[in-house]
């Protein structure tokens, strides 16, 4: 697989964040970067699927909450 460059602006504090992680760890601050988006693409996939399929059972009548309730997924 090919890699990609990606030029990410972030707020200063998540930067601090992940200097001092990456001080504490020996670890790029790239590299951790990379591990938590990693990490996390799987759950918001999940999540995105999940949302996709309670809006797919939407309909006028459980539109405001007369329906069934629906539980959430946490990740």
């Amino acid at each position: 697989m090919a890699n990609q460059k990606l030029t990410l602006e972030i707020p200063e504090s998540l930067f601090e964040q992940l200097h001092h992680l990456a001080e504490l760890t020996g670890q790029s601050i790239e590299s951790l970067a990379l591990q938590s988006i990693t990490s996390n693409l799987p759950c918001l996939s999940e999540k995105v699927h999940d949302l996709d399929e309670l809006l797919s059972r939407v309909t006028p009548d459980n539109l405001h909450g007369e329906g069934k309730a629906v539980s959430r997924a946490t990740c």
